[in-house]
């Protein structure tokens, strides 16, 4: 009976192991070699860049730290993924400023998005509006 009870305790725990799609912010210095790399061949432009992982995960860049005299600063300010079907929507919002020194706001951000199966479409929106990716790459 013992034996039992511990099988289904297990299967119970596996079972509630499936994988959930979710995303955290992450420093550079904690990613693999592969990904600071591409992060190092965009980090001279400000955009928005994907990096897919071995259809685990992907990563987004958001890079707003490049600024040309007399223009605005743009930061970040939300960050969220959600699914629709088949598609991944990754939405995120900017703004700008004449602050450039303000160290509380996020002028360059990674996040990595945990996927809980694979996507037909990523679909990006910054600040409700549908836009395109500046790079993606990845390894499958």
């Amino acid at each position: 009976m013992r034996k039992f009870i511990s099988v289904l305790v297990i299967i119970s725990l596996l079972s509630g192991c499936g994988s959930q799609l979710s995303f955290s912010k992450i420093s550079e210095k904690d990613v693999n070699r592969d990904i600071q790399s591409f992060i190092h061949d965009v980090k001279n432009e400000n955009g928005a860049y994907l990096y897919f992982d071995n259809q685990k995960a992907i990563y987004v860049y958001l890079n707003g730290t490049n600024v040309k005299q007399g223009d605005k600063a743009v930061h970040f300010t939300e960050f969220n993924v959600e699914e629709e079907g088949d598609t991944l929507n990754i939405r995120y919002s900017n703004a700008e400023t004449n602050d450039y020194s303000n160290q509380s706001l996020n002028y360059e951000l990674l996040y990595k998005v945990n996927l809980d199966k694979k996507y037909e479409n990523v679909k990006l929106f910054n600040n409700s509006e549908e836009v395109s990716y500046d790079v993606i790459s990845g390894n499958q």
